[in-house]
């Protein structure tokens, strides 16, 4: 195993604003022991910056990979001696902006859900009358024949 350090700046892209991307980010980053941060950028891009030692940073770029294998992960090493914070951290520039963004996207996925599930217990309640109707049909077969059976039991 590598014990040189190694610095990266990566940018990810492809459906990480908005979707808990950073939180995997930063949890990936504290779990490999990195020093860096994380950050959404205003292109609409996740960035990163990291240091550690090379085998590391090469294990969190494929943790990212396996994590969310539908993202685009460019790095470039850094091979400036910058400090980067430890532990591995996220960087918020305006919190109340975002928050808002992340309920008004939760509100939008619950109201998609709500009318899916509408949709589904009407199915239900289809297929629950469909079952009542059949059950009836038979039923109704059965008294249609009754009185022959009656009169059968009756001559036995």
């Amino acid at each position: 195993m590598s014990l040189a350090k190694k610095s990266i700046c990566a940018s990810i892209t492809n459906h990480v604003q908005l979707s808990g991307f950073r939180d995997i980010v930063e949890a990936h980053g504290r779990d490999r022991g990195l020093k860096g941060m994380v950050f959404n950028d205003v292109d609409g891009s996740v960035k990163v910056m990291a240091c550690g030692t090379e085998q590391a940073i090469n294990d969190f770029i494929q943790d990212l990979r396996i994590t969310r294998p539908d993202t685009l992960i460019e790095t470039k090493e850094i091979k400036d001696d910058i400090p980067l914070p430890a532990p591995f951290g996220r960087v918020v520039t305006d919190e109340i902006r975002e928050m808002s963004e992340r309920f008004d996207e939760g509100i939008k996925i619950l109201s998609s859900m709500d009318k899916k599930l509408d949709k589904l217990d009407a199915l239900e309640k289809l297929d629950t009358l469909d079952n009542v109707s059949i059950k009836l049909g038979v039923l109704g077969d059965k008294l249609d024949t009754l009185p022959e059976r009656i009169a059968k039991a009756l001559k036995s």
